[in-house]
């Protein structure tokens, strides 16, 4: 997976230029993303921003280099990319819990997990096509303007919005991104899938005469999940119960009129089935009581 592999071979090189300038723009550049959305990548990948994850690698190797040698502090800090002894101090008692001088003192060797196995690690957040590790996001009601059907009928139901949207295009949409809303009841396992496009309001003209069906999503907290579409679907469901089951913040479900659903969003990432085409799943979740 290119971007994936892209994001592996960043960690390696953080590693090998800790002492460097590395900022987020830097190293975006470096590996041919958009700052954005490599930021956005990194930490879904890592589980920590890029700033908290330089800045954790650079105090490792300062403490290995506090433990191995009797080098000044000033030195060891300049090495490791801090850019003063103040600097660095305030992020190692971060960290540690104590200053570079105390930690020296104590002679405890650190261990470092090398950037390969850190690697390996992060590609076992890879379940199927799904990053086990979403990113948190808000979102306000949103009005969609679609088509619906069965669960089974779902590539047929694209096909019907997208031929509705080419003869009757929408005049009030918020975007050109696109919707996929399952929604199941519990009683009978059936789901019914709806398809469309975010509008600002109510298209009321074209609603009156059926030619739209209208879904309003109350405002919720979403675990955002992204999506590889190259490696499948195959394990969504099972990854995002296991994300949870085993959440550390309490994070259940929230529903739709009692209801569970999940947000397909398709965004400008989304390209077909090529190696680099990402679909965001929002699973609606609130803080248990």
């Amino acid at each position: 997976m290119n971007n994936f592999n892209k994001i592996s071979e960043a960690i390696k090189y953080i590693d090998e230029n800790l002492n460097d300038t590395l900022s987020v723009e830097l190293i975006a550049e470096h590996f041919a993303f958009s700052p954005y959305y490599f930021h956005r990548l990194f930490t879904a990948v890592v589980g920590k921003s890029l700033i908290a994850y330089v800045r954790d690698r650079r105090v490792a190797y300062a403490c290995k280099m506090l433990n191995e040698t009797d080098r000044k502090v000033l030195d060891i800090a300049l090495d490791c990319g801090f850019d003063s002894a103040q600097s660095f101090s305030r992020a190692f008692k971060s960290i540690t819990g104590m200053s570079p001088t105390e930690y020296r003192s104590r002679n405890t060797a650190p261990n470092i997990i090398p950037a390969a196995e850190l690697v390996k690690r992060f590609t076992n957040r890879l379940k199927g096509g799904i990053l086990m590790n979403p990113n948190m996001i808000k979102k306000n009601k949103i009005i969609l303007a679609g088509v619906s059907g069965g669960g089974n009928e779902t590539a047929e139901i694209w096909k019907r919005f997208m031929k509705l949207d080419n003869e009757n295009p929408l005049i009030n949409k918020a975007s050109d991104d696109g919707y996929e809303v399952r929604i199941l009841d519990s009683a009978t396992g059936n789901e019914r899938v709806f398809v469309g496009c975010e509008i600002k309001e109510n298209t009321e003209a074209q609603t009156d005469r059926g030619v739209y069906e209208i879904l309003e999503i109350p405002s919720s907290e979403y675990a955002s999940f992204d999506v590889y579409v190259e490696n499948g679907y195959e394990s969504e469901n099972d990854a995002m119960s296991e994300w949870l089951d085993s959440n550390e913040k309490g994070y259940v479900k929230n529903l739709l009129e009692g209801r569970p659903y999940c947000v397909e969003h398709y965004d400008a990432r989304f390209n077909g089935n090529n190696a680099e085409s990402v679909v965001e799943i929002w699973l609606p979740v609130k803080r248990e009581n």
